[in-house]
């Protein structure tokens, strides 16, 4: 099987809190982690920031995912380690905790690290970048494509266990089991799906069809389906989101210095690309009205173009990194796709 790190597969609980457990932030965790970070009015930034990384399913391992994707990589994918940790030092993680979180992201083929005399710098790797761009489309826009009726369908066995890496990532494809070992998507075509199974080495392939069904909406209400097909999950997500950041909606947020900017951008997108992760991206005519989803895109795009300019002013000062204004990557940040 080939070497792959999604980013879905990152946001694991079990994996993200290995690091806290190695070193921890703070001798306080946080009880509930699905509160609001604010009773009412919201408390300052940087006070925000490092209690929500002193939450116990927040690893500093998972929040560099997040800064080198949605900082780093539009800097040029090359970073200093001091730097690094100089960028996220208001949010409470030690030296310590940057370098082990960041020694593993080069285990996992994220990153590189190169020595020059004292000094450690890590650089995106070809994978790590690739993963990034695909992340970029699936978490700052949310993608509705015409859809033509077909539904795409696995056939796995279904008196044998199914091969776990296959069917994660038939899920993060938008697979769902409709019924015992078999797999029904509205997004990934015959060719699409072909083509993961080739990647995976899976062989033999599984059966694939194609079908048009009465009434597909019904499909989506099936309990097999909901359950296996993230939808319950990512709806549950975008409701922890609203409410938790629902604040900057009535509390100005475009005047913000440059270090709180950083840090409310950073956990706007860490915490939204937790539940857009989940989101099998249906077609809208399968989504419920007034789909939640939408309303979280809203307002994360809300926050990320207030706090951005600022925030970019914190992440070239920390880093002496130039963004680059014409990624194609970033223009296409919080913008519909059809």
């Amino acid at each position: 099987m080939t070497q792959e790190t999604s980013v879905t597969q990152e946001t694991s609980v079990t994996q993200e809190t290995s690091v806290t457990q190695e070193t921890s932030i703070t001798n306080h965790r946080a009880t509930d982690t699905n509160a609001p970070l604010d009773d009412g009015e919201p408390t300052p930034i940087g006070h925000q920031a490092t209690t929500w990384a002193a939450h116990a399913d927040i690893s500093a391992r998972s929040a560099l995912v997040t800064i080198l994707g949605d900082t780093i990589a539009p800097l040029g994918g090359v970073v200093w380690l001091a730097d690094l940790i100089e960028l996220v030092a208001p949010f409470g993680f030690n030296d310590r905790l940057v370098r082990t979180s960041m020694f593993r992201l080069a285990a996992e083929h994220w990153v590189t690290n190169e020595r020059i005399g004292r000094r450690s710098r890590y650089s995106l790797t070809s994978f790590g970048r690739e993963e990034f761009v695909n992340a970029d489309a699936r978490i700052y826009r949310r993608t509705t494509p015409a859809w033509d009726g077909l539904w795409t369908l696995v056939f796995l066995q279904a008196d044998s266990i199914p091969d776990a890496e296959l069917v994660r990532r038939l899920q993060w494809r938008g697979f769902a089991e409709m019924t015992k070992g078999v797999y029904a998507s509205p997004n990934s075509d015959i060719t699409a799906t072909r083509q993961l199974l080739d990647r995976l080495e899976f062989d033999p392939h599984p059966p694939l069809a194609t079908a048009r069904f009465e009434e597909a909406g019904s499909i989506t209400q099936m309990e097999s389906f909901r359950a296996t097909s993230g939808l319950a999950t990512a709806q549950d997500g975008y409701r922890r989101f609203i409410d938790r950041y629902r604040w900057t909606q009535s509390k100005p947020v475009d005047d913000l210095g440059p270090s709180d900017a950083f840090l409310l951008r950073t956990m706007v997108i860490h915490d939204l690309r937790r539940a857009r992760l989940h989101d099998p991206e249906l077609p809208g005519a399968l989504l419920p009205a007034d789909w939640v989803g939408d309303q979280a895109m809203a307002l994360a795009g809300s926050v990320y173009r207030a706090t951005t300019q600022a925030a970019w002013r914190w992440a070239e000062t920390a880093t002496g990194l130039t963004v680059d204004p014409f990624d194609p990557n970033l223009a296409l940040r919080f913008t519909s796709t059809t």
